[in-house]
């Protein structure tokens, strides 16, 4: 079956939600579908501390939940759950394949994201969801009062680390380098907490276990001295990398897939344009993601009135 709207949103995160309510309050038809759940990255975080407005911080699921009430508010019409397989264009408008169905438009915005990157090491996709994951708000609970390792140094795997250590009775960060990526403020906590033990120069080589993870193998990248700790759950926050294939050539990509836009987020494909951490630059925050989706609403509109 297929349907019309003006707009399709790809991606429930913030640039995505932003997207649609700016769309929608400017009289702009719009539908917005999302693979998983409604919120995005901010999802698998506990707690959001930079976000202009909350001097005390704000809970990522509640910061999220208020801007997709915000959204449904203004009339967005959401498809959760809903997998985007591709998009084709045809004399100026869209066809995205979205689920069993299909969705003809005017404009899409591809606000859909990253996801976690593998280590690609044996006993990782053994042991996913049996002691390995990417995410410690959702899966944090399961070890409490158990030793657990994050393999990583920004703000990822240290932010989650500091969820980890509140369940957990030991956190082990293993990390290649002798210093961390992650912001400074992030460090220091870490640094300070007692539950946080930091593994410098350390690779981890093998993920080994029988029913659930029972420990991980590392090698000193320095050395090449192989050790083994024991441990019950493996968190890995190693980079992302993006949600774009279903683009096919209707967009120009860096070596790593992220997207290449003009200033006004506009792909070399006219009516598709890309907000969020989806695109090619430099810094990727909560708030960076609204104002891409706020730029990219504003920026569709206008071609949308330009083309009617």
């Amino acid at each position: 079956m297929s349907e019309f709207h003006e707009v399709v949103v790809i991606g429930g995160g913030p640039a995505g939600l932003t997207a649609g309510i700016y769309l929608m309050r400017a009289g702009i038809d719009a539908i917005l579908v999302e693979q998983g759940v409604v919120g995005g990255t901010p999802m698998k975080y506990e707690h959001v501390e930079n976000y202009p407005g909350f001097p005390e911080g704000i809970a990522s699921r509640e910061l999220m939940e208020r801007m997709t009430s915000q959204a449904k508010r203004f009339g967005l019409v959401i498809k959760d759950f809903c997998q985007v397989s591709g998009i084709t264009v045809q004399a100026g408008r869209f066809t995205t394949q979205a689920g069993e169905g299909s969705i003809e438009s005017l404009g899409v915005i591809a606000a859909a994201g990253t996801q976690s990157v593998p280590i690609n090491i044996p006993g990782e996709a053994e042991f996913m969801g049996r002691g390995v994951s990417n995410c410690a708000t959702c899966d944090g609970m399961f070890f409490r009062n158990l030793d657990v390792a994050v393999i990583g140094g920004g703000d990822a795997a240290i932010q989650e680390g500091l969820t980890l250590a509140n369940l957990a009775r030991k956190v082990y960060v293993v990390h290649r380098r002798e210093t961390l990526r992650a912001q400074k403020i992030i460090q220091d906590r870490a640094f300070k907490h007692p539950k946080m033990e930091f593994l410098w120069n350390k690779a981890p080589i093998e993920i080994v276990g029988k029913e659930q993870v029972e420990s991980i193998k590392l090698r000193d990248t320095k050395t090449g001295q192989a050790s083994q700790i024991k441990v019950d759950g493996v968190f890995v926050y190693v980079g992302s990398r993006p949600n774009t294939s279903f683009l096919g050539d209707l967009v120009d990509k860096d070596e790593a897939g992220f997207i290449r836009t003009d200033e006004d987020l506009l792909t070399r494909t006219k009516g598709l344009y890309v907000a969020g951490d989806a695109r090619r630059k430099s810094l990727r925050q909560i708030s960076t993601a609204v104002g891409d989706g706020a730029l990219a609403a504003v920026s569709l509109e206008r071609y949308i009135l330009e083309t009617k």
